[in-house]
């Protein structure tokens, strides 16, 4: 049962901040970046590549942009299709 205590902790402490960091994205982005470059400094930037991509990975998804083409951030509505052009020709006679 202690496994599930602690569990539910983190989880819970892995929802408040992902809520606070949803309420202040540029204050968590400057949190990702001061916490990726004391990483890179203490590895002597052995890790500066992965870094560096995790960093733009959690920074977008932290200012909510569009990670995938098409795909929906906060309630966006993907773009409707052109309804009058067909996207394959009708080759029925």
């Amino acid at each position: 049962m202690a496994k599930f205590k602690n569990a539910a902790l983190m989880l819970t402490a892995g929802e408040t901040a992902r809520q606070w960091a949803k309420n202040n994205p540029e204050k968590a982005s400057d949190y990702v970046e001061k916490a990726t470059g004391f990483i890179d400094k203490r590895t002597q930037g052995k890790y500066h590549k992965q870094l560096s991509g995790l960093s733009q990975t959690v920074k977008r998804n932290l200012l909510g942009t569009q990670t995938v083409k098409g795909s929906t951030v906060r309630g966006e509505t993907p773009d409707v299709p052109n309804a009058s052009a067909r996207p394959f020709p009708d080759l029925r006679a």
